[in-house]
């Protein structure tokens, strides 16, 4: 008989793990099964898509991954998809600019015009030489006839320190703009020989420029150990992206290797990026990275600045920034439109438009926008967990039998032994 019982229990839970594959979370729902809403108000404007921004107190109260989103059309659930800042950057390519005129002016300063593509938009440029050991600094300008210029940028840094065995940087930010011309003047200010061989752009097709949101935190923790400096911080929520940290300093000449942990619980931690940070005075410019570039969604961040046997970096703040994703949904302007979220046991919808939002040209799609937030009145909670996961508790006890019996086996053919 006690042969038989760890066969018997093992066909139960067998049974029981078949019953969890039949009955799975279930990524369908109803209104009722979500403890918030919010209406949307759409752009009609013979438009068939919208495009909505998801709003930090959505993000904060949405499983991760924002899972648990829903859209309705009075009841009707309506398709989405999600859309990040890497969906915008797929449409971004690298391509050498036709240059129509180049000459210097009277101060010695470099100046370039450069043809942008038609239709394209620009949000980085950056200097081709082959030049050594020399820093400049570069205005850029805008203009529609080649006539009337725009300044957009100012004194950007591009610089080589080869023979310092420092960095190189000949990249140009600039706001996102689509104007066909650029002019672009490399100041003779700076130190060393310098000589232009090109420039490249970064061109994008869509139009939608992605505001950044600062995020607001908490210092956790401060120390400065065995020549790292480190600081903790609380987003105060989970689910906001943050895919820039920089710090601000008035410290210069210096270079220091920086890394980024995050943690979801203030305990375990995980490298997330690393980079450096410099600040290099030199005459009477000043090159500088102070921004490192990550990717998280975690409450918890760590930075951790190598100083080795420098002094500590004098730190006068700490900026941190990230785009929130939005949803890309058809239109239908006949029906109330809602947005629906929290529910941690659902799973994620599969649609087709998540497919094909890859071909769709954002630039075309108005933005809708987003009500206040509220409790679902008509909110229900249904525990729509797999049944072994909602009595865990069988599980439990199933295993406690399991092992009672595995001793009793043991202790009788052990006085079996011990009797022969």
């Amino acid at each position: 008989m006690s042969k038989s019982i760890p066969h018997i229990l093992a066909s139960f839970s067998l049974c029981m793990m078949i019953l969890s594959i039949i009955f799975p979370i279930p990524a369908y729902a109803a209104i009722s099964d979500f403890r918030y809403r919010a209406p949307v108000t759409v752009n009609s404007t013979a438009a068939s898509y919208n495009l909505l921004e998801l709003t930090d107190e959505v993000l904060g109260q949405t499983e991760i991954g924002s899972l648990d989103l829903r859209l309705y059309n009075g009841n009707e659930e309506i398709p989405y998809a999600l859309v990040t800042e890497r969906d915008f950057d797929i449409a971004t390519q690298v391509e050498r600019a036709k240059i129509l005129n180049q000459g210097k002016d009277a101060q010695g300063n470099l100046q370039l015009e450069v043809l942008v593509p038609s239709g394209q938009w620009i949000k980085q440029l950056a200097i081709i030489t082959s030049a050594k050991n020399f820093i400049r600094s570069v205005n850029v300008e805008g203009s529609h006839n080649q006539q009337d210029w725009i300044t957009l940028t100012e004194n950007s840094t591009i610089f080589d320190l080869t023979d310092e065995q420092k960095s190189r940087h000949f990249e140009v930010n600039l706001p996102q703009t689509n104007f066909p011309y650029l002019r672009l003047i490399i100041n003779n200010d700076g130190k060393g020989d310098f000589h232009c061989d090109g420039v490249s752009l970064s061109l994008q097709n869509q139009a939608v420029a992605l505001n950044a949101t600062e995020r607001s935190f908490s210092m956790l923790a401060q120390s400065n150990n065995d020549g790292v400096q480190e600081y903790t911080f609380d987003l105060h929520q989970s689910h906001l992206p943050v895919e820039e940290l920089e710090i601000i300093t008035d410290a210069v000449n210096f270079n220091r290797r920086a890394e980024i942990y995050a943690s979801d619980n203030n305990k375990d931690w995980d490298q997330l990026a690393q980079g450096e940070l410099f600040s290099y005075q030199l005459d009477k410019l000043t090159a500088k990275q102070s921004m490192l570039k990550l990717n998280s969604n975690v409450r918890y961040l760590k930075l951790k600045i190598i100083n080795q046997d420098n002094a500590p970096l004098d730190i006068r703040r700490i900026r941190m920034s990230g785009t929130n994703p939005l949803l890309v949904f058809p239109v239908n302007p006949t029906k109330e439109t809602s947005l629906y979220w929290g529910n941690h046991q659902i799973q994620a919808p599969i649609y087709d438009i998540e497919k094909f939002k890859g071909n769709m040209d954002f630039s075309k799609i108005p933005l809708a926008s987003l009500g206040a937030a509220t409790e679902n009145d008509a909110y229900q909670f249904k525990d729509i967990r797999p049944w072994t996961e909602r009595n865990s508790w069988l599980l439990q006890g199933i295993l406690v039998i399991v092992v009672v019996s595995l001793l009793i086996i043991i202790v009788r053919s052990i006085r079996k032994i011990s009797s022969e």
